[in-house]
């Protein structure tokens, strides 16, 4: 087991993350740590980084090392951003840094910043073109791609914090401060022809991540999930109006806006609303990942960092990190897939719930995790709450509840997802008709050994006939699968007889 910590000193905050990295490669963060220090507040128009915010960055960077020597930390990747890549006297900080800890400090260069956020945004989404905005406490990150390779980058010498100062935001603003602010980001995004090529925006920053807490509570959304939410361009302009119409002690009463964040809100939100009118986009994809990701990446996968199939690979991480019985599950799933196809005259679905069926048939035992009492309310919940990245949050409800289907259809609280959530009327039915396949596909390797290689189904007049062929006796799965005969027959109408091919 190699456990690794990663310290990002940004111009807003200093974050620390621990990864765990198995020996089969599996691997899985365990502690996620963040102290506000705002070392681009109180600058010179030089940059220089005062006494005061070089201190505070010291006493914390010297709290993360050591407490990821007493997590037993293997090794520590430690990078500055913005605001210390600008700052005349970086030197001086990043000395005291490596006196105090002996930790070495690697200033990022703004290209390398920006492509490294790329790498991690590309590795936990399945988009393959879009333009990725981060949004720093001292820059703007920009990366138009295509085919998920980098066609356009630019970074931007401002942030949430920069134009807080310049625009005296965080308080009340007043209208012409508002109007100023408006005004310069219109002219900024104007002077980048590239821009509109890229209507698709994708948000990474701790920015977004508060946007998106906001709008979660704002209307109720479930899953309380951020990464991969969906902001229609209309909410944050809502959202937005609503924060600019307020003094700091009201923003620090919104529901899910973080109190640390109050201040910045404004122009935060404010570059995300502009941006997004900019390119002419309907929505703002907020992303859970950051240029952490891309150093762990990078650090994991040195001679190529970008990850072939995203929702592969972390389907796999999360099996093999808890070291789930793998051949189990791909057995259930390809049955799943097989009884799929061979009553499609059945079900009349298409390769949309094939691929749903699929990724729950792989998943449909993760909640043993937690216990195999009540396994499928913890299935339901761990796959609505593991970083399964790669699938919409349409998709993560639909496969969660699905997977939590595999001994029966468990309705839970799916009514709230259509409501509330990403999800329609029509979804539950898909739930419904897909469940039994899994049901049965789960019986037929009731005893963990393959027993069962193939299916046959042939469908007659009231009544399908599943031959299950294999070299052993197939006994104990015929006896179990039939118990889910009476879910079938509610649901196709017709009674489910299974023999020995």
């Amino acid at each position: 087991m190699e456990r690794i910590g990663i310290i990002d000193l940004g111009s807003n905050s200093i974050r620390l993350i621990i990864i765990d990295i198995k020996e089969n490669g599996a691997h899985h963060q365990i502690e996620n740590l963040k102290e506000t220090v705002r070392l681009r507040s109180g600058t010179d128009a030089q940059g220089v980084l005062t006494k005061e915010g070089m201190d505070s960055a010291v006493e914390i960077v010297s709290l993360f090392v050591r407490f990821c020597r007493a997590r037993k930390v293997t090794h520590i990747m430690a990078v500055a951003t913005a605001a210390v890549r600008r700052a005349p006297n970086q030197k001086e900080l990043v000395d005291a840094i490596w006196e105090q800890t002996g930790v070495t400090i690697e200033v990022l260069s703004s290209e390398e910043e920006a492509h490294l956020g790329y790498i991690g945004l590309v590795n936990s989404v399945t988009e393959t073109a879009g333009l990725m905005a981060e949004i720093g406490g001292g820059a703007l990150k920009l990366v138009g791609f295509e085919n998920r390779l980098p066609q356009n980058s630019i970074t931007l010498d401002f942030g949430a914090v920069s134009l807080m100062e310049t625009y005296h935001l965080n308080d009340l603003p007043t209208s012409e401060n508002l109007d100023a602010l408006e005004k310069f980001l219109d002219e900024t995004f104007a002077q980048i022809p590239w821009l509109p090529e890229y209507p698709r925006l994708m948000g990474l920053g701790g920015t977004c991540r508060s946007l998106a807490r906001v709008y979660r509570r704002h209307v109720q959304y479930v899953p309380d999930v951020t990464h991969g939410i969906i902001i229609p361009t209309e909410a944050v302009g809502e959202i937005y109006t609503m924060l600019k119409g307020m003094d700091l002690r009201e923003r620090h009463q919104v529901p899910g806006l973080e109190q640390a964040r109050a201040d910045l809100s404004v122009a935060g939100i404010g570059i995300i609303y502009r941006l997004l009118q900019a390119i002419n986009g309907s929505e703002l994809m907020v992303c859970a990942s950051s240029l952490r990701d891309g150093l762990f990446y990078k650090y994991t996968y040195p001679r190529d960092p970008i990850l072939f199939n995203v929702l592969t690979h972390h389907t796999h991480n999360l099996i093999d990190y808890h070291n789930l019985d793998e051949n189990h599950l791909r057995r259930v799933s390809n049955l799943a897939v097989i009884l799929f196809d061979q009553l499609a005259s059945l079900h009349g679905l298409g390769s949309y719930e094939r691929r749903l069926l699929l990724i729950a048939g792989l998943l449909h035992e993760l909640g043993v995790v937690i216990s195999v009492e009540s396994l499928e309310k913890h299935t339901l919940y761990t796959v609505l709450n593991s970083p399964l990245v790669g699938l919409t949050h349409r998709e993560r409800v639909l496969a969660a509840f699905l997977a939590a289907s595999h001994d029966g259809f468990f309705q839970g609280s799916l009514q709230n997802y259509v409501t509330h959530g990403p999800i329609d009327a029509h979804d539950i039915d898909r739930i419904k008709k897909l469940a039994p396949l899994l049901q049965i596909a789960h019986s037929l390797d009731r005893s963990r050994t393959g027993v069962v290689t193939h299916l046959q189904a042939t469908i007659t007049a009231g009544n399908c006939e599943l031959k299950v062929f294999g070299n052993q006796k197939r006994d104990l799965e015929i006896r179990d699968a039939l118990r889910q005969a009476e879910a079938f027959r509610k649901e196709y109408g017709m009674n489910l007889t299974i023999l020995q091919g």
